[in-house]
């Protein structure tokens, strides 16, 4: 009997000493071995979403030009640029014209036979080259100094001469600046004299001008109500001049904000790119009356002063007054008396002589 007992004790704690042997070692080498079944793949985090970019800061502007009301930093040199008032042709054989379609402002009148001739202020952009560049008229007697602009011209007859020398100081042409005039090959004279701005500046100091100013004049620029003010519906407009080839249609395009120029029912371009259509933020018809210059060929109109205006502006039409002292660019001021603003870009005032001419189509 004890000799059984001593059998099972023995086969017990063989049986512990092989357990401790497979948890200390088998056991071990089996739990490190890898598994035969694929572990689970693990849930892939969703990338953070990008963060929103920061919109544009708004430019702050400290300055504004004054013929465009386009805003500007303070030490913007043009600040203090004294604008060039150049004299350009509208005759068939000048068109298209060099450059006009970077003039800030435009005057159109009538000189002599129902033919019509710019005065272009430019100011914000100057361009290479200008042209055709004509004779002086009255009319620039009145235009120039408004703007104390530096004026440019190829000559006059004596009276109107007179007239400008009384008037406009500061005045080059063909005959005292030298190189800043010259001929062009395609097209023919007295059509093909152009101007070179760049050196005609340089002229005007070496003449003794100064060609900056501490107090420029401009145009008054905002935003007008125009509905509160009873402006009309002026999608297109038709102002007769004379003949058909200086008869003028402006159409308005909602998505630009600006008036588009056909001149003969055909787009008034650029020479300079003829894909650069004359398009006007603000477009005037002034009501200043014609009178003979006294010279037996040319005609007299007084552009200071007051009168009626007609202002096409975002597609519609406003009958205002015009009011100028001369010195200064003209404001345009309703019924009450109350200014009304130039919407911020370029401007072209049209004086043919009475307000009435002029047509709204559309």
């Amino acid at each position: 009997m004890k000799k059984r007992r001593s059998y099972i004790l023995v086969a017990l704690l063989l049986v512990i000493a092989l357990g401790m042997f497979a948890m200390n070692g088998c056991g071990k080498r089996a739990a490190e071995e890898p598994s035969s079944q694929p572990e689970a793949a693990k849930p892939e985090s969703e990338p953070e979403p990008e963060p929103e970019p920061l919109p544009e800061p708004e430019p702050v502007y400290t300055a504004w030009l004054p013929l465009t009301g386009e805003g500007v930093d303070e030490n913007d040199p043009r600040l203090k640029l004294r604008p060039l008032s150049v004299k350009i042709e509208n005759t068939p054989e000048s068109r298209p014209s060099m450059g006009l379609t970077y003039a800030d402002v435009v005057y159109e009148t009538i000189t002599e036979g129902g033919i019509t001739r710019f005065n272009a202020i430019f100011h914000s952009t100057i361009p290479n080259e200008l042209g055709s560049v004509r004779s002086g008229r009255n009319s620039d007697t009145s235009i120039a100094p408004q703007y104390n602009a530096l004026f440019v011209f190829s000559g006059c007859n004596s009276v109107v001469l007179e007239q400008l020398a009384a008037s406009i100081p500061n005045r080059i042409s063909e005959g005292n600046a030298g190189d800043s005039f010259y001929r062009v090959q395609q097209k023919s004279a007295p059509h093909n004299l152009y101007f070179n701005p760049k050196l005609g500046y340089e002229r005007f100091e070496e003449l003794g001008a100064d060609i900056y100013t501490d107090e420029p004049r401009g145009l008054s620029f905002g935003e007008n109500d125009m509905e509160s003010l009873g402006a009309s519906k002026a999608t297109e407009i038709f102002v007769p001049f004379s003949a058909p080839i200086f008869d003028v249609t402006w159409k308005y395009d909602p998505e630009s904000g600006a008036y588009f120029r056909f001149i003969k029912d055909e787009a008034q371009v650029d020479e300079s790119d003829l894909t650069r259509q004359v398009r006007v933020e603000n477009v005037v018809i002034l009501g200043a009356p014609y009178s003979s210059n006294g010279d037996g060929l040319t005609l007299a109109i007084n552009l200071s002063g007051e009168g009626d205006a007609i202002l096409f502006q975002n597609g519609m039409r406003l009958d205002l007054k015009y009011y100028s002292d001369g010195a200064h660019p003209p404001t345009l001021k309703d019924s009450s008396g109350k200014t009304v603003y130039f919407k911020p870009g370029q401007t072209w005032f049209q004086a043919p002589g009475n307000v009435n001419v002029a047509e709204v189509i559309n």
